[in-house]
């Protein structure tokens, strides 16, 4: 071989050109994951049977207002510091609707050419590319969408269903905590899937996502933005790569406040690489990120301290929440029961009562009962130890017998697990004596 040829399988790296495209894709990807990753590992799912929520095979009820209350505070002021600091970061490198929509709009273009979009408000037709207009590419492209609506639809239910039972789902077992509609909404979750893939795409992005409509309320001049280097605008006449590698269609040199950028720098890279590979522009290219003031007169405060100065309420409220959320899992109760008065009535007596014991942990456990104020001859329990395997309640049976001596009678119903749980329940039955 030689040496020419040598120098030629050596492979060049153009300096001063920076892409964030791998780092995005990384993190939409890393994301996704998340998602999928969260509820098989027991972080957090929904009970609707218990309805609370799941958090490290721990039940938290609606009751437990510290731990529901001090986390949904806390995630929430993070949210908003973060929307005031980077904006719709969240959109452009981690949202699943943009990760899909991007992914449906590359297959498109590869399939179909790139002027063939299934759906735009401005009345353009889809245009399918000559030498693309084949009936494999089509078949190749409903696959290609399909797919992945199949496997997001599965998302959604391993919120709601253990692992277990959404693999006996997939592989058409039987397990009796399948619902018998979960096909049914499975259905119903996949058709919604390919709606979103195959039509909406970015539209959701443009006009109907509420949540940017949130975002949008912490925005400022100050958050994190697109800036366009005006002094050197000569070098982008008739230059439209910014505008054609946005896929929201925007042009990333007039940016606003409020707008549709999702801050996901498509277009700093593609201007980037522009000025790297040609000789006739010079330095980097127009765009940037920039975060803060730009004018003088403001920039000696810095990005840092206009963060903080804008971002004092929600710090605040971080705190809050955080302190709500450890006060809540230091006093949580892994078990709780209670003591009811039973709906079989006997004449106009009341002699049953109905003990109901929850245990809260997706852990095996036993529950001691026992009664304290009563002599063991004037009640019947139906069992002083019960059972678990996993989480979820149990009734228990107290019978007081008829020959009770007629007037007020103060008892206390004692529960103890095997894990140093303990509690106390006080009853006050009334016996209004033999007729």
């Amino acid at each position: 071989m030689s040496a020419n040829e040598k120098l030629k399988q050596i492979p060049i790296h153009v300096a001063g050109a920076t892409s964030l495209h791998p780092a995005r894709r990384m993190v939409q990807y890393f994301t996704v994951f998340l998602l999928i990753v969260i509820p098989l590992s027991g972080l957090f799912r929904i009970d609707p049977q218990a309805g609370g929520f799941i958090l490290l095979d721990h039940q938290v009820w609606f009751s437990d207002i510290f731990i529901v209350m001090g986390f949904w505070v806390f995630i929430a002021s993070l949210l908003v510091m973060m929307y005031s600091l980077v904006g719709s970061v969240f959109c452009g490198w981690m949202c699943p609707q943009n990760t899909v929509s991007e992914y449906a709009n590359w297959l498109t273009e590869k399939l179909l050419g790139r002027r063939a979009q299934m759906m735009d408000l401005t009345g353009e037709q889809m245009a399918v590319a000559n030498r693309k207009q084949s009936l494999l590419n089509y078949v190749l492209l409903g696959f290609g969408l399909l797919l992945p609506a199949m496997l997001a639809a599965l998302i959604p239910l391993l919120y709601f269903f253990p692992p277990s039972a959404i693999w006996s789902f997939v592989t058409f077992t039987e397990d009796a905590k399948l619902a018998s509609s979960l096909h049914w909404i499975y259905f119903v979750c996949v058709a919604v899937f390919m709606l979103d893939i195959v039509v909406i795409r970015h539209l959701m992005c443009k006009y109907m996502c509420i949540y940017r409509v949130w975002q949008h309320s912490f925005k400022t001049k100050e958050t994190l933005h697109i800036h366009y280097d005006e002094a050197r605008s000569d070098h982008c006449a008739t230059c439209h790569y910014c505008v054609d590698s946005c896929f929201l269609d925007i042009d990333p040199c007039q940016t606003a406040v409020f707008d549709s950028c999702v801050n996901c720098g498509e277009c700093v890279t593609a201007c980037d690489e522009l000025h790297s590979k040609s000789k006739k522009l010079d330095g980097p290219g127009l765009l940037s990120f920039a975060i803060g003031a730009e004018n003088k007169g403001a920039k000696e405060q810095g990005s840092v301290a206009s963060f903080f100065a804008r971002a004092k309420a929600s710090s605040l409220a971080t705190v809050i929440g955080a302190i709500f959320f450890t006060i809540g899992v230091v006093g949580y109760q892994s078990d709780e029961f209670s003591v009811y008065r039973s709906e079989a009535w006997h004449g106009a007596k009341v002699l049953d009562y109905r003990i109901n014991v929850a245990h809260k942990i997706y852990q095996p456990t036993d529950i001691s009962l026992r009664i304290e104020g009563l002599d063991s001859s004037l009640y019947q329990l139906e069992a002083s130890t019960v059972h678990f395997d996993t989480a979820g309640r149990k009734d228990v049976a107290l019978h007081i017998v008829e020959s009770m001596p007629k007037g007020l009678h103060r008892f206390r119903v004692y529960a103890t697990s095997n894990s140093g749980w303990s509690g106390r329940f006080d009853v006050t039955h009334f016996a209004p004596g033999l007729d």
